[in-house]
């Protein structure tokens, strides 16, 4: 593990984040002090940020290590603030060049969270660091499923979902293994499936290089398996129905009619399984594709084994929650999409923090206080 040198009031002090690993107690900023996103920072100060001089008053890596503290600790803006000690507000960066610490006030913090990055800035947040924890980890299995973020049983805004027995809204997520990557947020009733496309092009978008991408039932179409192997170049896993039976269409006699039928748009009978799929795809027939892939997934003796992975994401998500609040009770209805993807982009960041520090031990933040 990289030691790591800071200066106040001009003496220097190095420092490693295994100091902190095995204590009984630790503090958040102690962790956050050895995240290093300054290249988020930059890109947040030239897409969110005019030119104006007062808008960098405050480090902008500073500020997000800040609105961490904030998720972690589920406090208010104010709170957050006041609750920071001289050696926290040292670690997370908030010195002058004098060494004088300069903290912003609840205003500042809220006002940077809610209208300078808003919803959208957030979510290429998630996607930055998305593609920072799949760099790093370079781990080949990815997996989604959704979990319910719990309302106020009195909540008039929030649906009823009669599987989770409560009021609720969703938080649909994608991990690389265990590594939380992408989320999307919608209402409690809303279908699992027809998200499954966001999260097909956010890892586009991050270049994932992966292998498999798992899900449950919920989220089973032809549509959607043709889509991942398309789009992702990678095996669907999504788990079929006790009936699911081998569908006609999805054959290689019928595939091959296909493609001769389309001779005038390019289609070569002569050619690998995987042209073919491609072309047919292309050309208006993704239902079929699907099916010979859910086929394939049904002859396949190994598929169960596989989709054996995708149990790790409800103890991950039971994680996440403990870790941080992903409940929407006693949050304004229009900023609770805004708030849940701030959790889950913080804890994305502490995740961030354990790999590119190389920490063994996984997970290790959720004791720290």
């Amino acid at each position: 593990m990289d030691k790591k040198s800071i200066e106040y009031r001009g003496v220097l002090f190095e420092d490693s984040i295994e100091n902190y690993l095995y204590r009984e107690t630790a503090s958040i900023c102690q962790f956050l002090h050895f995240l290093c996103i300054e290249d988020i920072s930059q890109y947040v100060e030239r897409t969110v940020y005019t030119n104006k001089r007062w808008h960098f008053k405050y480090n902008v890596s500073s500020m997000i290590k800040l609105f961490i503290v904030k998720c972690f600790r589920n406090l208010s803006y104010e709170k957050t603030v006041s609750s920071l000690t001289e050696e926290e507000a040292i670690m997370l960066s908030f010195c002058d060049k004098n060494g004088q610490i300069r903290l912003p006030s609840a205003g500042t913090l809220h006002h940077f969270v809610k209208y300078r990055l808003g919803e959208d800035g957030i979510n290429e947040l998630i996607i930055m660091v998305g593609e920072k924890i799949l760099k790093s980890s370079k781990l080949k299995d990815a997996k989604i499923d959704s979990t319910p973020l719990e309302a106020s049983r009195y909540d008039k805004y929030a649906d009823y979902n009669p599987h989770y027995k409560c009021k609720m809204d969703k938080a649909h997520i994608t991990m690389i293994g265990t590594y939380p990557v992408f989320m999307t947020y919608t209402n409690g009733l809303s279908s699992d499936s027809t998200e499954l496309i966001k999260h097909i092009h956010a890892l586009k978008k991050m270049e994932a290089n992966i292998e498999f991408y798992a899900a449950d039932g919920a989220y089973d179409s032809f549509q959607n398996n043709a889509d991942i192997w398309y789009h992702l170049n990678a095996k669907p896993i999504i788990s079929y129905s006790c009936d699911a039976v081998l569908h006609k269409e999805g054959e290689v006699e019928r595939i091959d009619h296909w493609v001769n039928k389309m001779w005038k748009l390019g289609g070569e009978v002569h050619t690998k399984i995987e042209n073919k799929l491609k072309f047919l795809y292309e050309n208006g027939r993704q239902e079929q594709v699907g099916m010979y892939l859910r086929n394939q997934n049904i002859l396949d003796e190994l598929f169960w084994e596989l989709y054996k992975k995708r149990v790790e994401c409800e103890k991950v998500h039971g994680h996440m929650k403990d870790t941080m609040n992903f409940d929407v009770r006693r949050i304004r209805v229009e900023s609770r999409a805004l708030y849940s993807l701030l959790n889950f982009v913080s804890y994305q960041l502490l995740v961030l923090t354990e790999l590119q520090n190389k920490v063994k031990l996984r997970n290790s933040f959720g004791r720290l206080f």
